[in-house]
């Protein structure tokens, strides 16, 4: 599975390592600079150095004495021959700091009574390396706030660009297809914001459309569906009181229960309706460790029929709730613990301040997790299911701001709803 990352996060590691090295361009590229110039101005001292020795000995007709307090170096010695100036780099020992220094050094030769003498002219570089290490920290310190400065204000830019569109992603997040108020899309002069939000307000137009016309059915049919098994059922009764065969006996009793699974399945449907309708709207202050007490003492029949031992650790608990709506998510709960239990097993029900698991033994493996609250799920091993039990306790969950969640673990199956 990809890391999921924010399109500003991934602008921001695209930009910044370009930044970075075009920062690191910056600095190389101005030490050199800096350098370049600097020793120019070098070259440009030791070149008048060299004018004012000629001048001199042209007009003195000897060499010039050389000031030992002057940082720059002046040696003379006597040449065999004429040669062109050369400037070169070079380490001179600076008595006073006691260490050596990279120094710029300019060779040349003059005439001095006609005789040809080599002139040395040596200038420490140590202020000019100062100067220029100098100008790249503040190179850098400009750069660096400067980078900074253009990172905040991005990091701004984009924050208002794209708020329109996480304004609109959190409107689709909220989105439910049973409020018929349709999301108002902020306004945006971005082209691809407008479309977005046109495809958007599209999607969720038909989304409500369906859910309507899909739930007006539901409505429907789980209505019509009331007369005809009343009609079926009365006649089933009828025929009962008549003389049969043990043939038409066992026929009239597969019709008796395909006609109460029927039966079934449409009171589930219609109390689907009925929760996505919101009709149970009355709150009371329920105390649930009372209502499961009860629960399970309505059920000691279903319990003692197959042997199964209830075990129930409650906490006092109160929560708000709708007081038909907790009776029928027990009564599923707990029914589905029956139901799908195993002879002489047992059923676990636990009780704490904000959560209740009902856990039961059972045979077979884990069900599977992420289609066991879908509606008309089954289990393989029991077609009798009509599969809304858990879809039903799903809705009212999500009717309710409750969570369930399903576990499996050394042979127990647990519902857990949490508040």
């Amino acid at each position: 599975m990809r890391r999921k990352i924010k399109l500003t996060t991934l602008y921001y590691q695209h930009i910044v390592p370009v930044v970075l090295v075009l920062l690191l361009a910056g600095i190389l590229s101005s030490y050199f600079l800096v350098r370049r110039i600097l020793q120019g101005e070098l070259d440009a001292i030791l070149e008048r150095s060299k004018s004012r020795i000629e001048s001199y000995i042209r007009v003195n007709n000897r060499l010039p004495e050389i000031n030992t307090f002057d940082d720059q170096l002046v040696l003379f010695r006597k040449a065999s021959s004429m040669k062109d100036s050369v400037f070169s780099d070079t380490m001179q020992y600076i008595p006073e700091q006691q260490k050596y220094h990279i120094s710029r050094k300019l060779f040349f030769t003059t005439r001095l009574k006609g005789e040809p003498w080599e002139v040395i002219v040596i200038q420490p570089l140590e202020g000019t390396r100062h100067l220029t290490i100098l100008i790249v920290q503040m190179a850098i310190v400009t750069i660096s706030v400067t980078l900074l400065l253009f990172m905040l204000i991005i990091r701004r830019i984009l924050s208002k660009i794209w708020k329109p569109f996480y304004q609109s992603l959190q409107l689709i997040e909220y989105f439910k297809v049973d409020n018929p108020s349709r999301p108002v899309f902020p306004d945006s002069n971005i082209e691809e914001f407008r479309l977005m939000n046109a495809h958007f307000t599209k999607a969720a137009e038909n989304a409500n459309r369906d859910y309507r016309n899909l739930k007006e059915f539901g409505e429907n049919a789980s209505h019509e569906l009331q007369t005809p098994l009343a009609i079926i059922r009365s006649n089933l009764d009828m025929m009962a009181q008549e003389p049969m065969t043990e043939r038409q006996s066992q026929l009239l009793s597969g019709i008796y229960a395909s006609v109460r699974r029927m039966t079934r399945l449409q009171e589930s449907l219609l109390l689907l309706t009925k929760i996505d309708n919101r009709q149970f709207s009355a709150i009371d202050d329920i105390r649930v460790d009372v209502v499961v007490r009860d629960k399970v003492q309505q059920l000691q029949e279903l319990l003692h029929a197959r042997n199964l031992q209830c075990r129930l650790d409650l906490s006092e608990t109160s929560i708000p709730a709708n007081r038909e709506l907790v009776d029928i998510l027990l009564n599923n709960l707990f029914s589905n613990a029956i139901r799908h239990n195993v002879k002489d097993g047992e059923i676990h029900a636990q009780l704490r301040p904000n959560l209740l698991c009902v856990s039961n033994t059972g045979a077979g493996e884990a069900l599977d997790g992420s289609r066991i609250f879908r509606r008309f799920y089954k289990n393989p091993d029991q077609p009798g299911n009509n599969g809304l039990g858990l879809s039903i306790i799903k809705q009212i969950c999500d009717t309710t701001a409750m969570q369930v969640e399903y576990e499996f673990d050394a042979g127990r199956h647990s519902f857990t709803i949490s508040w």
